[in-house]
């Protein structure tokens, strides 16, 4: 009886091994065949080629579009194709996804070696990888990565598959897939490249962290010339190709005259607001974006973000053409090369004493003078008892003496006397109180509600306007390749404010540069209308202010909301550095 029960345990135990790895090889199949290459992650979807330039025509960005996968219309160009093939698979139009003799090479040595030294992979394996795997130097890797390779040569064609590889292999410096790296080491789209800039991006290809020309300009040059006797020994190139691609001297993307702005968020947020702009429209393959954005005044002030305070505190300017709506700059970070949030637009912070203009303007509104007179002395509404920022007290005073000093008494004051729902509802109509709902709470008209730098800084272009509130945009037109228009930004203006209630808040604007808290902005001889802001612990340092036709926003803070040392009068004084920069003002320093 012991015998049978050993017996069929014997049996037993193969019968479990063959379904345990017939449930893996066939899960394995399952997850290759439902793949869906549209919502793959690691190949960041580029819906059109496109080349960004400013408002004076300067180029910002180019980017290529990825290949499409399923449009065998969209070729890859002969040299980039052939370039990849001959140096990293010379048998990749010949072989069903595994390369045996490759194989048999790296087995070699590994077993010599007595670790994976040598991969041998085709370009299907690497596709494996960057798909479904990780570059774990494993067998049992290796074993998976085989097994998907087969299963991709059944499912695509092999123009489909080097399109994979293209679109999603990491070359280094942040670029996946050579439309990245074209624009990435070049400046350019992939059609634009020379023989010598692409066998460059192909050589990156075995280790993109070693052989980067900006590391080792030396060490990539020496190894584009192998991809180039690579590609001439498999007959790709002329003998006269090779040597016009070796002597040619290699151009880098920041060697250029015209460099590109290091600025990803700012390219992202324009590529988005062009998205809206041709939606519902023709799925168009090239588009040629003019932003609004002056180039020259974004690296000024780029430069200037550095001088806000300590390091780690973080920095966003904003300017808008006040009778058109345009931006003309839009920094988003001190660092925007590396950092990922867009404080221009996605940061919502309490606005401070910059928002004390909606409740004198509704005043105004009501036929509230600027002479009438307000008490300014320390009270309470119900439990709600706030204090002045010095804690000094004027008594009665003016409309126009209480904005000056920024009472936090005489605002709420206003609002108590004209209706908390008015103030609301005049600041909507400026724009306000979208991303944080505005509520009838006294503590609204100091600013304790929160919103984005962008809506601020145009609800102050308004006043610049004449009372005229545009809709901001960062686009001037976008055409297509042949120069054929497909939208253009034209400015609509709606009237908030009549023309004598619009004065007299930029008589309070002005007093206050002048003569009040905003002073920091002040310069000799120029007529600046602005106001600083604070939030409680100096965790928010705002100006606002306007010159000639344009309107700045500046914010200064830390993004995990701490206390900081500085006052709004810091984001006044790095306004007038700018201003100073861009309109060669010069200022007593």
């Amino acid at each position: 009886m012991q015998k049978i029960k050993s017996k069929s345990f014997v049996l037993i135990i193969p019968i479990f091994i063959f379904f345990g790895i017939s449930f893996y090889v066939y899960n394995l199949i399952f997850t290759t065949l439902k793949f869906d290459i549209s919502k793959n992650k690691t190949s960041r979807a580029t819906k059109y080629s496109y080349v960004i330039s400013s408002s004076d025509n300067a180029i910002l960005s180019k980017l290529s579009r990825k290949f499409e996968i399923d449009n065998s219309q969209h070729k890859i160009p002969f040299f980039l194709a052939n370039s990849f093939i001959s140096s990293e698979d010379k048998r990749f139009y010949k072989h069903n996804g595994i390369d045996l003799k490759s194989i048999s090479r790296a087995l070699f040595q590994n077993i010599r070696s007595g670790y994976v030294k040598e991969g041998g992979s085709t370009i299907t394996q690497q596709v494996s990888r960057l798909l479904f795997l990780n570059n774990d130097l494993s067998f049992q890797r290796k074993i998976k990565e085989i097994f998907i390779s087969l299963i991709l040569e059944l499912r695509y064609d092999k123009n489909q598959i080097l399109k994979l590889y293209l679109n999603n292999i990491y070359l280094g410096s942040g670029a996946y897939g050579v439309n990245e790296a074209s624009q990435v080491y070049f400046g350019k789209l992939i059609d634009e490249l020379t023989l010598s800039e692409i066998a460059l991006i192909a050589g990156l290809a075995p280790a993109p962290s070693i052989y980067s020309p900006y590391k080792n300009l030396e060490l990539a040059i020496k190894n584009r010339n192998k991809v180039l006797e690579s590609m001439y020994i498999d007959g790709y190139i002329s003998l006269e190709n090779k040597n016009k691609a070796i002597r040619e001297k290699i151009n880098l993307n920041y060697q250029t005259t015209d460099n590109f702005l290091d600025d990803q968020l700012l390219i992202k947020f324009i590529l988005e607001e062009a998205d809206k702009r041709i939606k519902n429209k023709k799925n168009f393959k090239f588009l040629r974006i003019k932003s609004s954005i002056n180039k020259d005044w974004q690296e000024k002030a780029q430069k200037i973000s550095n001088y806000a305070g300590p390091k780690e505190i973080e920095f966003a300017l904003l300017s808008i053409e006040s009778n058109t709506g345009l931006i003309r700059t839009m920094v988003t970070s001190k660092n925007p090369s590396i950092n990922q949030y867009n404080r221009v637009i996605s940061s919502v912070r309490p606005l401070g004493s910059t928002f004390k203009i909606i409740p004198y303007a509704a005043a105004l509104k009501e036929g509230i003078k600027l002479s009438d007179k307000f008490e300014d002395s320390p009270r309470c509404w119900e439990s709600y008892c706030p204090k002045n920022f010095s804690e000094e007290y004027k008594g009665l005073v003016s409309l126009i003496e209480s904005f000056k000093s920024s009472s936090n008494i005489v605002p709420i004051s206003i609002t108590k006397k004209i209706g908390l729902k008015k103030t609301i509802n005049l600041a909507n109509s400026f724009g306000l109180g979208y991303k944080q709902e505005f509520k009838e709470f006294p503590s609204l008209a100091i600013g304790s509600f929160g919103d984005n730098l962008l809506n601020i800084t145009n609800a102050y272009s308004a006043i610049n306007n004449n009372g005229k509130i545009q809709i901001p945009s960062i686009i001037e037109k976008i055409e297509s390749f042949n120069n054929k228009s497909i939208w253009e930004n034209k400015s609509i203006s709606k009237k908030i404010l009549d023309l004598k209630v619009n004065r007299k808040i930029n008589k309070l604007l002005e007093k206050s540069v002048k003569e009040g808290t905003s002073k920091a902005a002040s310069i000799k001889g120029k007529k600046i209308y602005g106001k600083t802001g604070t939030s409680d612990g100096n965790k928010d340092l705002w100006f606002i202010g306007s010159i000639y036709n344009l309107t700045t926003g500046i914010w200064i803070g830390y993004d995990d909301n701490r206390e900081s040392e500085l006052s709004s009068g810091n984001a006044a004084n790095l306004w007038k550095q700018f201003i100073a920069e861009i309109y060669k003002i010069p200022i007593k320093k």
